[in-house]
Order: C-alpha cells, then structure tokens, then sequence
C-alpha cells in the first residue's frame, strides 16, 4: 500500500509537497488496513479538489512520472538521453534544479522508503531504506546514490546479493533499482514490482487509452465481474461482445516504417501481429428483446464507466493503487459514490486496494452520500502569486466530523481549493461594451456590487 509521497519541482509544484494515506482517525465502516503494524493504519481512497489549474492533474501525474522512471530508465531511456522530466517554468532558478520524488510504501508488512533525484541529464541521487517492525523510527539504509552524476553508490547491510557487479551497468541517466530488476536481484526486484504492477494511472477523461484494460481484464481474468458492474450502473446492457482486428498488411508495413524512423529500438518483430482498434459491440435487452449498438454509439458516461470497471476490478482482486486524474468525467455524481465505496467497503476491498483520485464532485464531502469522504482523506490544492501549487490537508482546519458541514464549508472557501473570481474583470469588459453607455454601466456595476453580499449570505442559508 502506498503510506506517503512527497514531490519537489515537478510541474506547478515548485517546493516540496506530500500527500498521505495514513489514517488520522478511527474509521470502523472503511476498509482501512494496518499493513505494518496495529499502529498505522492505511486509508483504501483518497481525493484532491482544487480550481481548474490549481496543480491536482501534476500531482498525480508527479506519481505516475515516477513509476515510469523506475520502469522504464534502464531499459527504454536511451544512453546520453535527455531526461524528459517536467520542472516548474515560472523562475529560471527551478528549471536548472533538480526534481525529486519519494514514496513510503509498505510490502508484505515492511514499510520502505524509496527516492531519487534528478535533472536533465542525469540521476543526482537515489536512496532506499527501510523500517524495523519492532522499531518503526530506526532507519535501515539499503542504498544510497549520490555524488556528481550519482555514480558513487553506498549499501547497507540489509541489502543482500549481487550489489556491486550490478552498480556497475548503471548509467547516469538511469535508477540503481530499475538496473538492479533487470538483473533479477531478488531483494530489489520486489520494489521495482510494486510501481510496474500495483500503480494503474488513468485519465478518465481519455477512456480510449485504458479501455484495453478493461477488455483484457474480461477476456483473460474476471469477465463476470466486469459485467455485474456493469449491470450494476443500469445502462441496461447484458453482454458485451469484442473482438480483436489485425490491420491490413499495407497499414502494417506502414506502422513498421514509421517506428523505425522514430526509435529503430522498438521496431515490432517480422511475424508480430499488429491490431488495429477492437470492435466492441454493447447487448441491451429492451422488453424482452435483445439489440446491439457499437461502442461508439453509446454515451460517453457509459464509454467512461465500462472503461474504468477493468481497472477497478483489477485493483480489487489483486489489491493495487488505483490513480484517477477526474474521476468524475463523464460519470454521474451517484455512479462516482458507487465507484469509491467499492473500496471503502471492507466486503468488496479484502486486499488492501486503494484509490487516489482529483475532482470537482463535491457531492462526496455530504453526509448525503454513500461514499461520503471523511477528513483526513480529502485533500486542497492552491496555486500562489507565482504559480506555484500548495497541497494541504482538511486536517489542517478544524472541522468535527458528523457536526460541521465539510460540503458548505468547501462550497463557502473556507478550506480554501475553490476558483477565485474576479468580478472587476468582467465589470471592465462591460464598460468596454456598452461603450457611450458606459454611465449606465457603471450603474448597473454598483448595483451588482451591492448586491453580492446579499447573494453570499442567501448562498450560505442554502447550503
């Protein structure tokens, strides 16, 4: 399970940031879980709200940059390749600077803690320790990488086997641990498998990149399971038929040429079969009679939840971490509650799955709803002067759970995370408008001035 993350200089997030999924409070009706001892325990969901722009999408894109680093910089990173990290851009200063990221996650009942840092050329340094059961703030250093170019590499005792045949394949653009997998160390191997395997990151706003996800999830491991959810949404669909199409051998010889102009490294093999998009056909059963429509015919919310389901199942069936950049895209405010309560609920979470999700449904902060988000799991994104985000928690702000309204309150700014308008703005225009009536304007900019107090504090009485 994921306990921390923490990220420096990686998008709008300029000084260091980290989220946590440690509980602060007691939660008996969630599927929270102590995955190293009876003194932490793990929240199963969490969710960023913010303004548009505010940095949530970097946050978890920061997440996914880094499982991405671990996966691929060994073996897909080119050697004296540019690093494509995403540093802040508003000062020169952060853009010569190196980015970082860190992860405390907890694997079959040991808690590590693994980072690295890094600039355009280069991993300036990488670090792994971990934790003792018995004395959690006692430290155990496995690695650590640092001098110039990060070629110097300290281990500790508790890393066992091949360590430094291995430190010497590493280059200087890629990780000790992605090198280390690559060579099957054992110990390290387990690391590098929790963020190639246990993070599934998707933006629910493109669900045409992981709808593959979810077919595979039903054609190789749990169709059924994919298809109650399915039902359970009541889009009144019974079956879902798909199949896989191979391209035409002129499209194929296309493609080849085409990656092999682009990266001659990842040119497909001679008798690979190459698909092109599969056809999806959607049964509806409408009074008593069945009929078929193609993917592309059914709504975009239907598009949306069938795509998500094969993540979701996944997750829940294996236990994982679920990152979704706006869950609520596409999807109706109630089929959203449903989503998350499949991993607050301890009867459909058994595995310790957990999802880390953004959006703007405020709905999930009302004691209305079933899904209801608790306060040490809701968590507020701001973006300063200089355009930098700042990530805090509602635990910072005092709010009593089961009395003080955290869906008012957030709707009201109280918690900051909400759009800032500027009412000049658009009083300016106005005058810019109506031009020779611009006194007329101004009038009416008066009268709208005086009455916002009184439309604030009519807002405050509805919620």
């Amino acid at each position: 399970m994921l306990l921390r993350f923490r990220v420096a200089n990686h998008a709008s997030l300029r000084d260091e940031q980290e989220l946590s999924l440690v509980a602060l409070d007691e939660h008996a009706d969630l599927a929270v879980r102590s995955p190293i001892d009876e003194d932490v325990s793990v929240l199963p969901a969490a969710a960023i709200y913010g303004g548009n722009a505010s940095g949530k999408s970097n946050l978890l894109q920061a997440l996914r940059f880094m499982a991405t680093a671990v996966e691929d910089s060994h073996q897909r990173w080119r050697p004296g390749a540019v690093i494509r990290r995403n540093s802040f851009r508003f000062d020169d200063e952060s853009r010569e600077r190196p980015s970082e990221f860190s992860a405390d996650i907890a694997i079959d009942g040991v808690h590590y803690e693994y980072g690295f840092s890094l600039d355009d050329t280069a991993i300036r340094s990488e670090w792994l320790y971990s934790f003792s059961r018995q004395q959690r703030r006692v430290r155990r250093v496995l690695f650590e990488r640092s001098g110039p170019e990060g070629k110097s590499i300290h281990f500790g005792d508790y890393l066992k086997g091949r360590k430094k045949a291995i430190s010497e394949l590493v280059r200087p653009n890629s990780l000790y641990l992605s090198a280390a997998a690559a060579n099957n160390h054992p110990q390290l191997t387990e690391i590098y498998r929790w963020f190639e395997r246990q993070i599934i990151y998707i933006d629910a706003g493109e669900p045409q990149f992981f709808l593959p996800l979810t077919l595979h999830e039903m054609a190789e491991h749990d169709r059924e399971g994919v298809l109650s959810l399915l039902n359970y949404a009541d889009f009144g669909i019974t079956d879902v038929r798909h199949e896989q199409r191979p391209v035409d051998e002129e499209v194929r010889a296309r493609f080849i040429a085409f990656v092999r102009a682009m990266d001659p490294d990842q040119v497909p093999d001679e008798d690979a079969v190459i698909h092109d998009d599969p056809k999806v056909d959607f049964v509806h059963n409408v009074q008593g009679c069945e009929y078929t429509l193609p993917l592309e015919y059914e709504s975009s919310g239907t598009r949306g939840w069938f795509a998500l389901l094969g993540p979701v199942v996944r997750a829940l069936a294996r236990g994982g971490l679920l990152v979704v950049d706006e869950l609520n895209a596409f999807l109706h405010p109630l089929l959203v509650g449903e989503l998350v309560q499949l991993f607050q609920d301890p009867r459909f979470n058994r595995r310790g799955a957990q999802i880390l999700f953004n959006t703007h449904d405020v709905s999930l902060l009302s004691p209305l709803t079933k899904a209801r988000l608790r306060r040490d799991q809701i968590w507020l994104t701001d973006r300063d002067p200089d355009g930098a985000t700042e990530l805090h928690p509602l635990t910072r702000y005092r709010v009593r759970d089961g009395l003080d309204s955290v869906f008012r309150g957030y709707l009201l700014g109280r918690y900051r995370g909400v759009p800032v308008f500027d009412d000049s703005v658009l009083r300016e225009a106005l005058a810019r408008h109506n031009g020779p009536h611009a006194d007329v304007a101004q009038q009416q900019n008066s009268e709208a001035k005086a009455g916002e107090s009184s439309r604030a504090e009519t807002l405050s009485h509805l919620l």
